[in-house]
């Protein structure tokens, strides 16, 4: 009978463990980057991410950390230090330039290096949004338009790519990404 009156407070002290846990991982990382999982082959998630930091010095007007799309993309084209993540970029794929769409606000033109335009199909379709999921994550990022050297790359049905598009889970089996 002793034990039972030991149960509840016990509970409630490992839920409050639990969310503290959680709200520290929150705060150490604000921002995570988008890779390909090892888990594919097994029919596990495809897309899997790893923490990001700013650099010291990308600050907001407020003072607050921020990077821009472009310490993203640096990030994400350098590849995942993780060993369970692997880059969906081809060998020497780099960053050639990036900018703010002048007509259209909230958009982010990203220009990569003539290797991207080799993707295609599921390949294409998978680095295409790790490339939007990453920069979906800075404040005015609402769409995202990808060249390859200069120029679009013709095997997409359409070249604005938002992160509301993506399918981050299989709700038939139920396991996210």
């Amino acid at each position: 009978m002793r034990y039972r009156r030991l149960i509840l407070p016990l509970l409630v002290l490992l839920a409050l463990c639990c969310a503290c846990a959680g709200q520290e991982t929150a705060q150490q990382a604000d921002y995570v980057l988008y890779f390909l999982t090892n888990e594919q082959a097994a029919h596990g998630p495809a897309l899997g991410t790893e923490p990001y930091s700013p650099l010291e010095g990308d600050k907001t007007a407020e003072g607050e950390e921020l990077p821009d799309p472009g310490a993203l993309l640096e990030a994400l084209t350098a590849g995942p230090v993780s060993e369970e993540l692997v880059s969906p970029f081809p060998r020497g794929v780099s960053l050639r330039g990036w900018e703010w769409d002048g007509e259209q606000p909230g958009v982010v033109i990203v220009d990569l290096s003539e290797q991207y335009g080799a993707l295609t199909d599921l390949s294409l379709t998978l680095a295409d949004y790790c490339i939007v999921l990453t920069l979906s994550q800075v404040e005015g990022v609402e769409g995202v338009e990808i060249t390859a050297g200069g120029h679009s790359v013709s095997y997409r049905g359409h070249q604005l790519l938002t992160a509301g598009e993506a399918v981050l889970f299989d709700g038939l089996a139920g396991e996210g990404a």
